[in-house]
Order: C-alpha cells, then structure tokens, then sequence
C-alpha cells in the first residue's frame, strides 16, 4: 500500500474495535474530549479485511495528516504493544503486525492497548475515576475484561488482567479460549449467545441472570482480594442494558467480602471509554502501560 499524502493540519484518531463492532472518533485535540465518531461498522473476523475496512473508512475522511492513531482492541497485548497476543473472539488478528501495518500507510504513530486498559484511561481521564489511586475498569459486553490502575504521587501504572478466564470452581462449562471452567462462560456476550440464542437473556430468564451476578460476585470479590482496588467502573453492552446489576452485586459482594471494601460505579463515559482511552495511547508513557 501507498503512504498517503500529507498536509497541514493534523487530527487524532481512536479507533475502538470490540468482537461485534468497529468506532472510529476524530479527535481535534489529544487533551479534551471533544470528538466525533466518523465511522462505524462490524468487526470483520478476518484480519486483513479488517485493515482494509477501517483503511477506507479514513480514507474517505480526507484527513490530510494525522498526528497518531490510538487503537483499543478486544484482546491482550503482546508486551511490545504492537500486536495482538490472545483475542479468544478475535482470533484471527493474533500475531498480526497490526501497529505496522497501519504505521506503514499514514506514517504516524499507532498505538495498540487492550479494551479495557484504553476504557479504564478514558475513566481516569475523564470520567468517574479521575480522583482514585486505586482503581479497576470492567466491561461486559462480546467478552468480559478488566484492568486495574494503581497511583502514587506522579508514578501510575495501567494493567489489563483476564478476569473473564479466571477459573471458577465446579464450572464444567468450556469457554471460547480452550479452558474448561471460565467465568466468562457466564457472562460473556458470544457465549451467553451460543448457549441461550441471544446476547442478553431475555425476559422469562431470570436464573440466567441471577447466574451471572452471583458468578461475577466471586470474580470481582477475587479481583479485590489481589488488586487491592478501591473502585470499579462498570461498563458494556450486557451491564449497561441492565441497569438493575450494579445494585445487586454491590450488596452480593458486601455480603461476601471480608477484609476489604469496593464502591461499584456506572462508567462516566459508558461504551465510549475505550474509544476516548485509545485517543489518550497517544499522549500517556509507554511505560505506565503494563501490556
């Protein structure tokens, strides 16, 4: 492919590419939140039809330069940041030169990090964890993820985890990565699909629900006990269409825990975290990233 050509004025993109769908936002700025979301369609399975996609997609824009791209995928991180590593719903960008492929294009630099690590910088950023030291982001959407953020005068560090593949005993369920026992056989979206017909669990279902928040009890209640986290900022498709979930599982967990304390908030800036956070790749350190 060709380097496009280049003019004065430069833009920002965040491009936010979850299992179901793809967001692009132009962002005018790297320190505000002000932006635009220019592009939107589903995520293409196969990798190089996805390049090409989100390619066009900018192309028809007539950006002229563009200063960096941020990316958040739904996947974790080779160490490098450049690829993907695992992506149990995405398994066909795994070990991809996803950044150079992009780089090699627009001549800018890109940016890749997690979902989660990218919706938790939004909520630092901007949005209801902009106060705490330490701190956690959970999505429950096509997969269920988390990253933890931990702060100390000017130090920070972001760190994506797998909640969603920790094991929870007596679970004979085998989940989408090739274990047996995950706790994202109960909350994640692709699987709550393969297992009931839908997504969401429809009205009629209220053991499947019921099911899921005792089974993220457990998950978050491990979270605290080894993250020392304070707050979680929920977000995602499946939470963020059941707005009755925060409420049950503060109180399931409170009646669970011990030696620790948790306060359970709506994500300030709901599904757009992780596209805002993929702008804000461009202007944090490399180094408080812990892919």
């Amino acid at each position: 492919m060709q380097q496009r050509m280049v003019l004065a004025h430069k833009n920002s993109i965040g491009i936010d590419i979850g299992g179901t769908s793809t967001r692009i936002g132009l962002f005018k700025s790297m320190t505000e939140m002000h932006f635009e979301i220019v592009a939107r369609f589903l995520t293409r399975q196969d990798y190089a039809e996805q390049i090409n996609a989100i390619t066009t997609a900018l192309d028809s824009l007539r950006l002229g330069e563009i200063a960096g791209i941020g990316v958040s995928i739904g996947g974790r991180m080779a160490r490098d940041g450049r690829s993907v590593l695992v992506a149990p719903n995405l398994p066909e960008y795994v070990g991809k030169p996803f950044a150079e492929d992009i780089e090699r294009v627009y001549g800018c630099p890109v940016r890749l990090a997690h979902d989660t690590v990218c919706g938790l910088l939004g909520e630092v950023r901007f949005g209801v964890l902009q106060q705490e030291e330490r701190a956690a982001y959970l999505t429950l959407s096509t997969g269920t993820g988390a990253a933890v953020y931990w702060r100390k005068g000017s130090n920070e560090l972001a760190l994506s985890i797998e909640i969603g593949h920790q094991i929870l005993d007596g679970n004979e369920l085998v989940c989408l990565c090739g274990q047996t026992g995950c706790l994202e056989t109960y909350t994640g979206g692709r699987q709550l699909e393969r297992r009931f017909g839908a997504v969401l669990p429809v009205q009629g279902q209220p053991e499947v629900w019921d099911a899921l928040i005792h089974k993220l009890t457990l998950g978050l209640v491990n979270l605290v006990q080894l993250t020392r986290v304070e707050v979680v900022a929920i977000s995602g498709a499946i939470a963020l269409n059941n707005r009755t979930i925060l409420v049950r599982l503060q109180n399931e967990i409170e009646e669970r825990m011990r030696g620790a304390k948790v306060e359970l908030r709506w994500a300030g800036l709901e599904e757009n975290a992780p596209l805002i956070g993929a702008m804000q790749l461009l202007s944090v350190a490399e180094e408080t990233i812990l892919h």
